[in-house]
């Protein structure tokens, strides 16, 4: 199994009943619990009281708890469970108020949050508060609890159940990441404040700072300790300690980078500006550490400067200086001026490299993002990251030269460092409750986390398949992330190889709709009635020809919509009505049931006893209003090898076919996305239409 996977299966299992039977047991009195009362209101409220019942039977665990009391075989059964511990001289104190961290220890264990993370009580407290669980309560770790309080925080401990841990970078002992925290909540994780990473290549002083002998006057890390810390031996750090039980890392923005931890060191030259050697040394080996170990991985500012520089690039140390040195004025762009008015992040526009993303891209769903929050003087330049992995998809130009914004290790799970702050403008959003302050796109910059989150919690990774403008398939993006899919948009393929590579940094692929398809693929005459007939067409029908191919052979999870349905039957050796106006014998009422400009036509498909997968997803023998639009159809006297004709619509054109041998490989004619979002616009039902994804997305988990 995948990283993490394991344990959230054994946490789904032991809490499942949890989430089953929330709010079905009432307390008589809302009075402070005792201990013992707390117990049993746990059993009972998730729905385990039989299992009590059965424990009872068994001698008293405790030496303070009366055999055959009434509490008896709830603590026993909460014992042998782990949810309580024994404590001095074998005591319970059964009859002692229960407080507010009792009731937090007790579900933190319940729903299996790791060990690893819980060494003390303060650490169950922050677990409690952090992860969102005493949400509505106002938690007091020494304060008694009430049975109404333990309610809602056995509501919110349910819905800590499968999310993954985000760990957050250390910078001090006095930091406070509250925003972040309630940001990494709102995208769907669970913040951990991650420790101080430390290596015995240096030593510290009581503080656990770098002890001064170690480096330069300016704070910067001496060159013979940076050069060991370069080595990247992580046997002489607690990166792996610091790591344990952590599934995906943010790292945040921060001071200027020691220059003696550049691949070629510099002398300093960022104008006096705070180095920290003590938290570059923690920043470099957990980033060495995330590289090595393939853990998902988010960086902003300086994050993303480290990101480059534990990669190998080069690095510029004052942006202003950069561009006086070439004869060009970079102005505020970046970062205002310490004597600003009102000193705030600096705002601009950043431009995505669509062709180069693997990630970003399909983040931000467009060319450009506006009104990025950013602070900071150091960066990089596209040259810096030559020799690097690193690949270049975000950039900002002013005055003609060029900062890198947005880097991405595309040879990992997910690694992808920005320049910007989105965080910023989430956190005006989900913290500061000020969304209007927010001049980014907030649900742009959720998305970085989100997708963040999703990569930590190995959910199926989707891909769209390459043609036409990304921006229409924002739907599509949208309905797989509601479904629970991670979203990538797959680069335009070029042969069979380059379909089996593609294929393989994903878990399942939508084709989507679009241009009529060469008939010399399915060996026909070209018909005088063939739309788009472009070469841009040819590029798509070989990018989505050897993409399906690959998709089948290799047992690629896939749904194929419209034209994605009638190239799918071509690969298997089908053809095509190449204009289904004329096959019908009418320009009139009877086509204008398949594509009625400029709006989606309606009509109802029949589904057949034999489909394997089309009649669950429907949840009957047919489904009303599907949304169509299309030109072509599956030629029925031409049905691909390997193909099921699963449906029939009006003049019994093929509306799903389904290549039962492999996993899930469906084609439909009619585009669910159309109605799978809901809204006003719905028409066919939209639970059913997004069952389409759904299918897919579980398929291909």
């Amino acid at each position: 199994m995948k990283k993490g996977i394991f344990r959230r299966v054994i946490s789904l299992i032991i809490a499942t009943c949890m989430v089953f039977s929330l709010g079905i047991t009432t307390y008589a009195s809302d009075d402070a619990l005792t201990r013992a009362e707390l117990v049993k209101l746990l059993v009972d409220t998730t729905g385990q009281t039989e299992q009590a019942a059965a424990a009872a039977q068994r001698a008293s665990v405790f030496q303070d708890v009366a055999e055959g009391s009434a509490y008896e075989g709830y603590i026993n059964f909460a014992y042998a469970n782990g949810l309580i511990d024994n404590t001095d001289n074998n005591c319970f104190n059964p009859d002692a108020p229960a407080t507010q961290l009792d009731a937090a220890i007790m579900l933190l264990r319940l729903v299996q949050v790791p060990r690893e993370l819980l060494d003390n009580a303060d650490d169950y407290s922050a677990m409690a508060v952090d992860s969102g669980m005493t949400a509505g309560i106002n938690y007091n770790a020494a304060a008694t609890v009430s049975a109404s309080q333990f309610q809602q925080m056995v509501n919110g401990a349910s819905g800590l159940i499968g999310k993954p841990y985000i760990g957050i970078t250390w910078k001090s002992n006095t930091q406070n990441y509250e925003s972040f925290k309630a940001v990494i909540r709102a995208a769907g994780g669970i913040p951990v404040e991650l420790d101080q990473v430390v290596s015995n290549v240096v030593g510290y002083d009581a503080e656990g700072k770098v002890s001064a002998e170690f480096l330069n006057a300016s704070g910067m890390l001496k060159q013979q300790y940076a050069d060991q810390i370069k080595a990247k031996d992580l046997s002489r750090s607690n990166a792996a300690s610091v790591m344990q039980a952590i599934d995906g890392i943010f790292f945040t923005g921060g001071e200027d980078i020691s220059p003696s931890l550049y691949a070629v060191p510099q002398t300093e030259a960022n104008n006096g500006e705070d180095i920290n050697a003590t938290r570059d040394i923690s920043d470099y080996t957990l980033m060495a550490y995330c590289f090595a170990n393939d853990v998902p991985t988010f960086a902003a500012c300086r994050g993303m400067q480290m990101m480059s520089i534990v990669s190998g690039s080069g690095f510029i140390q004052d942006i202003p200086n950069y561009y006086a040195a070439n004869g060009r004025n970079v102005g505020d762009v970046h970062r205002m001026p310490p004597e600003a008015p009102n000193r705030t992040y600096a705002r601009h526009s950043v431009d995505i490299l669509t062709g180069q993303s693997r990630w970003l891209y399909d983040v931000v769903g467009g060319a450009t993002l506006d009104n990025v929050s950013s602070w900071h003087h150091q960066g990089l330049s596209p040259q810096d990251l030559a020799g690097t992995d690193l690949t270049l998809v975000a950039k900002s130009t002013v005055d003609g030269l060029d900062i890198v914004e947005g880097v991405e290790k595309q040879g990992q799970t997910y690694c992808m460092g920005v320049q910007f702050h989105p965080e910023n403008d989430c956190a005006l959003a989900v913290y500061e409750n000020n969304p209007s302050a927010a001049l980014c796109d907030v649900d742009i910059c959720l998305t970085f986390f989100e997708n963040l989150v999703a990569y930590a919690q190995d959910r199926p990774v989707i891909g769209i398949s390459w043609g036409g403008d990304p921006d229409d398939y924002v739907d599509i993006q949208d309905i797989i992330r509601n479904v629970g899919g991670v979203v990538t948009h797959l680069p335009q393929i070029t042969g069979y190889d380059n379909a089996v590579d593609a294929l393989r940094r994903v878990d399942g692929i939508v084709v989507t709709g679009g241009e009529d398809i060469n008939p010399d693929l399915y060996g026909e005459e070209h018909s005088a009635l063939l739309e788009d007939n472009t070469e841009y067409r040819d590029w798509r029908d070989t990018s989505d020809y050897n993409l399906i191919k690959a998709a089948v052979n290799t047992n690629k999870p896939m749904l194929a919509i419209c034209r994605g349905m009638q190239m799918f039957n071509v690969v298997c050796g089908g053809g095509l009505i190449q204009d289904l106006p004329s096959y019908l014998g009418t320009t009139g009422d009877e086509y204008k049931v398949h594509r009625n400009r400029p709006n989606w036509a309606r009509h109802d498909i029949i589904i057949g006893d034999n489909a394997k997968w089309m009649k669950d997803i429907a949840g009957d023998s047919y489904l009303m209003d599907v949304a169509s639009w299309h030109h072509q159809v599956a030629n029925p006297g031409r049905v691909g090898q390997g193909l099921t004709v699963v449906s029939y619509g009006p003049n019994d054109v093929i509306e799903a076919v389904e290549y039962q041998a492999n996993t899930f490989a469906l084609g439909v004619q009619f585009h669910p996305e159309a109605d799978a979002l809901g809204g006003s616009s719905a028409v066919c039902n939209p639970a059913v239409a997004a069952n389409f994804f759904r299918s897919l997305v579980q398929h291909a988990n």
